[in-house]
């Protein structure tokens, strides 16, 4: 599995991925070389639609 960096702390790529809202993942047009890159992007998108931070459950 692929770690991922968020806040100080790593997560399994895998493990998080259920709590990303489908609708940002559509919008996220791209390649993305790492988990990451992808993650950081994801990132950005979700404040952007949702006005706050994402948060890991």
């Amino acid at each position: 599995m692929s770690k991922v960096s968020y806040q100080n702390k790593s997560y399994d790529f895998d493990d998080i991925s259920d709590q990303f809202d489908s609708a940002v993942i559509e919008q996220m047009a791209g390649e993305y070389d790492t988990d990451q890159d992808f993650f950081n992007t994801y990132l950005v998108k979700h404040h952007e639609k949702f006005g706050e931070q994402f948060v890991v459950h």
